[in-house]
């Protein structure tokens, strides 16, 4: 599998743009409320600095083997050209699939916005990669991540019991996923 070039994505509403170090500053504030992160084993970037970097070190698209192809961009509203989060996909070269990944910032969840956004990753990745299927892995708790997935017709195929455990407690992580030939029936 070759290594597709990121390009920019649009919708009527919102701009995926390729991620990258110098976005860090407009994504900062944003990817600091505690809150986002209940369902998530990370925490908020300690700086602009250390987020800047990390940024700077995921924008080489690929790990250090090219086992896997990292494609991040951020979320920005086309009208406003405020910046409202990310989605972001692996994609595991020698498998012929992708995990995907996302967040919206609060002060824009329940808008359509990850939907939309989601979608298009989704597109994207089936259009620019062979890949039979695209998997989400979402905390059982995280009930707006299970309803998005599930409104782009995902399929729950799993339930890992113990998946993790942070913040002082264990989660629980459904595993869902759609082909790409239910993917192209849907479209």
């Amino acid at each position: 599998m070759n290594v597709k070039v990121i390009e920019t994505m649009m919708s009527d509403l919102y701009i995926l743009e390729p991620l990258n170090k110098s976005h860090a500053q407009k994504m900062y504030e944003g990817l600091c409320v505690d809150a986002d992160y209940r369902f998530i084993p990370t925490n908020p970037p300690v700086s602009v600095e250390e987020l800047a970097a990390r940024y700077e070190r995921i924008s080489q698209r690929h790990s250090s083997g090219q086992s896997e192809i990292w494609l991040n961009w951020v979320i920005i509203n086309r009208q406003s050209g405020d910046y409202m989060g990310y989605v972001q996909a692996t994609v595991m070269v020698d498998q012929g699939w992708a995990y995907i990944a996302y967040h919206v910032f609060s002060k824009y969840q329940k808008k359509g916005v990850a939907k939309q956004c989601v979608r298009m990753l989704i597109d994207f990745l089936f259009n620019n990669y062979t890949l039979s299927h695209v998997d989400a892995l979402i905390d059982t708790r995280n009930l707006a991540s299970i309803g998005l997935v599930e409104s782009l017709k995902l399929k729950k195929i799993n339930e890992l019991k113990d998946a993790d455990f942070f913040k002082g407690s264990t989660s629980n992580e459904f595993h869902y996923r759609v082909f790409d030939s239910e993917w192209a029936m849907k479209a």
